[in-house]
């Protein structure tokens, strides 16, 4: 027996904790401690000593191989999908969910030792036994034990006196008492060993406050606005916060700490600035950016592999990654590969289709050398074949050096541990050659992926934070100065009952297991709440009063705790700090002046840069003088705006050297011929410039034919002669000293020898009203009829062709139009106008004084109505929330000051 202490903690975390405490408490009271004592996970223990006592030849029998618990998963995983081939509705049931709960069934069934009945079980039941049987005897066949009769195992071997051990054991932090537990302190007394409990709590209680608050929100702003001012009051205080759902608020608890105490941490060069705070509960390694983008890549080559297609957005990820390749040097190429990738290629498609954008690309002189070379020379290391998950781990490694992963920078602190991580990742992976399974590299990408997600990565931290954030069944390793427990509410606390569907309920209940049922859930809720009021000098515990729409009560464990006072602080985000009502010292300056329009500059954008400035001004100071935009939406086929362009292209086939009367003398047959003929030669040009599949062209042939087909019918029907003069015409003309290219859909002369214009729509019909208003936000058709012509009383008349299923129409305004009685003339806005001419004059006034403000360099973020910036492509540069959080903060703090 060695002469040593050692202690025992329940979780990882716990045992980093004792030992850094036991090291401080050394340091500050100046004593030298030659043996300090071990603090491990009772796993750790278990293992290093069954080691131990091999390899010194106290245990001679050859041991179990002990699965770990993506192997046990997937052993599992594999019994019940032989079981359920014998099922008709077998490949309906979540296999995956099936063996997670037949793990928990069979380790509470083991560890417990029940003993289910042979007859009058439910069918769920029997069907476990059934798994569990056929799950034993493929164990037995691969020499393994699962993790819980491994266990059992291993107290086997110290209860035969083969293991050397400590003179004294200390348990800390365990909350229940399993029955393998308890079996290892009886063994440990009975070996002689000293056994204690190693407190991490006072002996007295804390002096505790109850308050009730409107929200979970306001739980999450109330607890950090107490710990910031706690810490500004006792600088030196430790502080806990402790939350039972701290997975489902992690994030935004986290985001609420650093614009409280790290605002300047949202710079990236600021990123990863050291934190006074630290959460118990990592996040799954495949959240962390450099795994991320390890994964994405191996997805990227198994897909190629099997031939698989994916989405634009996965491609979008791996290119716009700065973790692999030539990922600084090539990064703005790779932008730019990808911005074309969302213009010319679907929705989904294989890697073969972006190489070979790319490849184009790279010889019109894209600099993207290196990154079709590595993704080349990746391809190359990938054999076609089934092999042992080892020999996939050695792939993996090779094509991820191909692929440069993790890029041309170099690593921080943080993504160093995680790739520390990421290695023991991949050896769990290589451990499922225990199963004898050859797989293929598809099944070994997606067996990494799963690893990944369930491995939880904690960066280390070089100092002993201020505040703690844990869940609520974590203990800490000593008392600490404060802390605050939230989401105290009944639905919460104590946890609802969660029994194991495969094992009988009533045996659940009368073997305790954990969450059995209500009672087990109270008892286990009150051991934990006595903990919780000795690990702190004070407690504020928290409740939400609704959430949503429902009213909620606190929780039965805070029926004796006083409430605490009204009056409580909330922590106010970034951009609250930032508004007017937060920061009334900071200086507001209106700026909406942007430069004026120099004599030698071109301002692109047609009419479109008339309508954004008549919508709002900033709109077309960002997109059309400043080129930003917004990248494509990737849509399954082809999006509105190509739909929108191919019927413009085929009416503009059909009116190649035609007029109304080759459509009023033309039969029906030839008709369909015609029109068909225009859809043909359309989509040949169309699918000539963009990669589309065959399927889809086929079915916008039908769309297109009818639709074309139907409304040259009703064009037909109208009766109205015209001469046809253009279509697709463009003329570049200056309104105000801006010149302005009009690409026109159609124009034509009436019987009256008068131009009309056509603009085609096949969406919503465009707004006329504005046409009698100071800004004239659908300008489109007004500039034709003004600027086209130098004589504006050439033009008669502006159209809206609505080429639409069964709504189609022509919407616009004539000189015919005012030839009716004032009041009842249509559309009703000609009615503040004389005659043509007026309207004419109205439309050039406006126009200029639109055009007098593009070339002053107004805008301001200004707009009459919201939704007129729907085809806005620059919607994030108005920040309009942030105006409207403006906005609001200020009323309420004026609404404030009045009271």
């Amino acid at each position: 027996m060695l002469n040593q202490k050692l202690i025992l903690c329940p979780s990882a975390r716990l045992a980093r904790s004792i030992q850094s405490d036991i090291a401080r408490q050394s340091s500050q009271s100046g004593q030298v401690v030659w043996q300090s004592p071990a603090v491990m996970t009772l796993s750790q223990w278990l293992d290093g000593a069954i080691e131990t006592a091999l390899l010194a030849g106290q245990i001679t029998q050859v041991p179990p191989y002990a699965l770990s618990p993506l192997n046990e998963q997937w052993l599992w995983q594999e019994v019940i999908i032989r079981a359920l081939k014998k099922n008709a509705f077998g490949a309906l049931f979540d296999v995956a969910g099936l063996a997670q709960a037949a793990m928990e069934a069979n380790r509470y069934q083991v560890a417990w030792r029940l003993d289910l009945p042979r007859e009058h079980l439910a069918e769920e039941s029997r069907q476990f036994k059934l798994w569990q049987r056929a799950f034993v005897a493929r164990c037995a066949e691969l020499n393994v034990l699962e993790h819980v009769r491994y266990v059992d195992w291993q107290l086997a071997q110290l209860a035969a006196g083969l293991v050397t051990l400590p003179a004294h054991v200390a348990f800390a932090g365990f909350d229940q008492t399993a029955p393998q537990e308890l079996r290892l302190r009886e063994i440990l007394a009975e070996q002689g060993v000293t056994v204690s409990e190693y407190m991490t709590t006072a002996q007295t209680a804390a002096q505790v406050h109850h308050l009730r608050l409107d929200n979970q929100e306001a739980e999450l702003r109330a607890a950090v606005a107490w710990a910031k001012q706690t810490l500004q009051q006792q600088p030196q205080a430790s502080l806990a916060i402790v939350v039972p759902q701290l997975d489902a608020v992690r994030n935004q608890l986290a985001d609420l700490l650093d614009d409280v105490f790290y605002p300047e941490s949202v710079r990236p060069s600021l990123f990863e600035v050291p934190r006074n705070y630290n959460f118990s509960l990592g996040t799954p390694l495949a959240q962390q950016p450099i795994i991320q983008a390890a994964l994405n890549v191996l997805r990227l080559m198994s897909n190629n592999a099997s031939q698989q297609v994916m989405q634009q957005t996965e491609y979008s990820a791996v290119l716009l990654s700065p973790f692999w390749s030539a990922s600084t040097t090539e990064a703005d190429a790779r932008a730019m590969l990808d911005a074309a990738m969302r213009d010319k290629l679907p929705l989904q498609f294989k890697l073969t289709s972006l190489l070979s954008l790319a490849e184009k690309m790279l010889a019109g002189g894209l600099p993207i050398t290196r990154l079709l070379a590595d993704l080349n020379a990746a391809i190359a290391l990938i054999p076609a074949k089934n092999a042992p998950p080892s020999h996939w781990v050695l792939t993996i490694a090779r094509v991820l050096e191909a692929l440069q992963w993790p890029g041309e920078r170099p690593v921080t602190s943080l993504e160093y541990q995680a790739q520390t991580t990421w290695h023991k990742a991949l050896q769990q992976l290589a451990q499922m050659d225990v199963l004898q399974n050859n797989i293929g590299f598809t099944e070994a990408v997606n067996l990494a992926q799963q690893i990944c997600s369930a491995m939880i990565f904690q960066a280390e931290t070089k100092h002993t934070p201020a505040i703690q954030i844990l869940g609520i069944m974590e203990a800490l390793s000593s008392t600490v100065d404060a802390l605050w427990c939230m989401h105290m509410n009944d639905h919460i606390w104590p946890p609802p009952a969660r029994p194991n569907s495969l094992l009988p309920a009533f045996i659940q209940r009368q073997a305790h297991i954990p969450n059995a049922d209500n009672t087990v859930q109270a008892a286990f809720a009150a051991t934990i709440h006595t903990r919780l009021l000795h690990s702190a000098q004070q407690i504020v515990f928290s409740s939400s009063t609704t959430a949503g729409e429902s009213q909620l009560r606190p929780s039965p464990l805070m029926k004796n705790i006083p409430n605490g006072l009204p009056e409580t602080q909330l922590a106010s985000t970034l951009a609250e700090q930032l508004s007017i009502a937060g920061n009334a010292g900071l200086t507001f300056l209106e700026d909406a002046m942007a430069p004026a329009i120099q004599a030698n500059e071109h301002v692109r954008g047609g009419t479109g840069l008339f309508k954004a400035q008549a919508v709002c001004p900033a709109w077309a100071f960002y997109q059309y003088r400043l080129g930003a935009k917004a990248l494509k939406t990737p849509t399954d086929g082809l999006d509105n705006m190509a739909r929108g362009s191919l019927v413009h292209g085929v009416l503009e086939q059909f009116w190649h050297k035609r007029h109304f009367a080759d459509l009023r003398d033309m039969p029906t047959a030839a008709l369909q011929v015609a029109v068909s003929e225009a859809v043909d030669h359309t989509l040949q040009a169309f699918s000539a410039e963009n990669s589309v599949s065959a399927n889809v062209l086929t079915l916008e042939h039908e769309r297109l034919f009818k639709l074309i087909s139907d409304w040259l019918l009703y064009e037909k029907s109208r009766n109205v002669g015209f001469n046809m003069v253009a279509c697709e015409a463009e003329k570049k003309v200056s309104i105000c000293g801006i010149e302005v290219t009009l690409k026109i859909d159609r124009i034509h002369t009436l019987e009256n020898g008068g131009l009309e214009f056509v603009d085609y729509k096949t969406g919503q019909a465009p707004k006329m009203n504005s046409w009698a208003e100071a800004r004239i936000t659908e300008p489109q058709l007004p500039i034709y009829a003004v600027f086209y012509v130098e004589d504006a009383a050439q033009a008669t008349g502006v159209q809206f062709g609505m080429v639409k299923t069964a709504e189609h129409t022509f919407a616009g305004v004539s000189a015919e139009n005012f030839e009716a009685e004032p009041e009842i003339r249509k559309p009703a806005f000609i009615r503040a106008f004389n005659d043509w001419t007026a309207l004419l004059t109205h439309w050039k006034s406006s126009i200029e004084a639109i055009a007098q403000e593009i070339k002053n360099g107004e805008a301001a973020v200004r707009f009459k109505d919201e939704k007129d910036l729907a085809y806005c492509e620059v919607m994030p540069l108005l920040r309009i929330p942030e105006r409207k959080l403006q906005f609001e903060r200020y009323a309420n703090h004026q609404k404030a000051g009045e009271e």
